[in-house]
């Protein structure tokens, strides 16, 4: 444990220095960037770094569920009715994405019909490398591909952003200015009364606080845990985000983790990008004919996105940002943080990102099934 511990922290510390040296460049969302522009340069590199232990990916997904859920409201839940058509939009956009650009790579590269269908999903890295494994894929070109395309959105993305959000700095300092009025000796006693009381009523609340902290947590947990092992897709952060939603919708107090924490939940989710790469991944980039597929299968996937963004902006009514978090190819987990960082509804998102998830592990395993 205590080993554990140690690597958990040589990461944290690194990927914090990343933040650190992003955020004076004024780089959007330095926390994330910055973190897998440290690691993972250094895994890359062939630096014997520590991976992050099994537990931290979903630890960090029931802690971004807490986030999701607690924002959750009953207004929120009936806006589920209008979310039917974007979601039928991106079921569809998803699934055609994958076979008819996986056909169109199959036909201009060296890559077989399974592997270029596979790298042509947008998000499920795990799910799809095990799909490869079974169906003989190039596994190596299948993995960089899509990693290299998930880096491209994670790196784009929030430059794509500040062009659109205004204010992409949120104010959450809540400043509270006293009179700064003087008093005389006279009033010494009756200002130490109400010092004490003050040092009193602190102390409950801080209590408070704690217990209600420990049981949002222990819901989320709950909820992720229970979800995982029923194999849902990004289970952590979709079995916590039901959970603490349904506690909410019953009016059991929920309590938002403080916004200071989540710097370094940004940190963290860098940390399980970062995972991701190794020494390999440059190998095969640099593999002949493995580059023009991964330019051909990005530039139509951010082509595509940008269009069903549109279209369920206009469809919908939802502003452009939050409609292009919802079509964006890359991660369920970091599509949602970033939803969070710039105020937009990380409910939307992710109920989207879920919906062609569960339509991309449902029907290709059953399409190579009977292929």
């Amino acid at each position: 444990m205590f080993e554990i511990i140690t690597d958990l922290l040589v990461l944290f510390i690194l990927g914090s220095l990343g933040w650190a040296l992003l955020t004076p460049l004024r780089v959007p969302v330095p926390a994330l960037l910055g973190t897998i522009a440290v690691v993972g340069t250094l895994r890359i590199a062939g630096y014997p770094l520590p991976m992050a232990p099994d537990f931290f990916s979903p630890a960090v997904q029931i802690f971004l569920g807490l986030f999701v859920g607690s924002k959750v409201t009953r207004d929120t839940v009936d806006q589920l009715k209008a979310m039917i058509p974007p979601a039928m939009l991106i079921v569809i956009w998803a699934l055609g994405l994958v076979f008819g650009m996986g056909y169109l790579i199959s036909r201009l590269t060296y890559l077989d019909p399974v592997t270029a269908i596979l790298s042509s999903s947008v998000g499920g890295l795990p799910e799809m490398t095990v799909i490869g494994l079974d169906t003989n894929a190039d596994i190596p070109a299948m993995i960089t591909i899509k990693l290299v395309r998930m880096l491209a959105t994670i790196f784009t993305f929030p430059f794509l952003v500040r062009l659109v959000v205004k204010n992409d700095e949120e104010v959450s300092n809540i400043r509270v200015e006293s009179d700064g009025k003087a008093s005389n000796s006279k009033n010494k006693p009756i200002l130490k009364e109400m010092l004490n009381k003050l040092i009193t009523l602190d102390v409950k609340l801080l209590l408070i606080s704690i217990r209600l902290s420990l049981i949002s947590l222990g819901i989320a947990a709950a909820g992720g845990l229970l979800f995982i092992n029923l194999g849902v897709p990004a289970g952590g952060m979709v079995g916590s985000m039901f959970f603490v939603a349904a506690a909410s919708l019953l009016d059991v107090p929920i309590i938002t983790p403080s916004p200071r924490v989540f710097g370094f939940m940004l940190v963290g989710v860098g940390l399980m990008v970062a995972d991701n790469l190794v020494p390999e991944t440059v190998d095969t980039f640099l593999t002949d004919g493995i580059i023009v597929p991964i330019i051909i299968s990005t530039i139509i996937v951010f082509i595509t996105s940008f269009l069903v963004a549109f279209t369920i902006h206009k469809l919908a009514g939802w502003d452009f940002t939050t409609s292009f978090l919802a079509a964006a190819p890359g991660g369920f987990t970091v599509m949602t943080t970033l939803a969070i960082k710039y105020n937009k509804d990380p409910f939307r998102v992710s109920i989207l990102h879920l919906c062609r998830l569960l339509a991309i592990k449902s029907v290709v395993p059953f399409v190579f099934m009977l292929y």
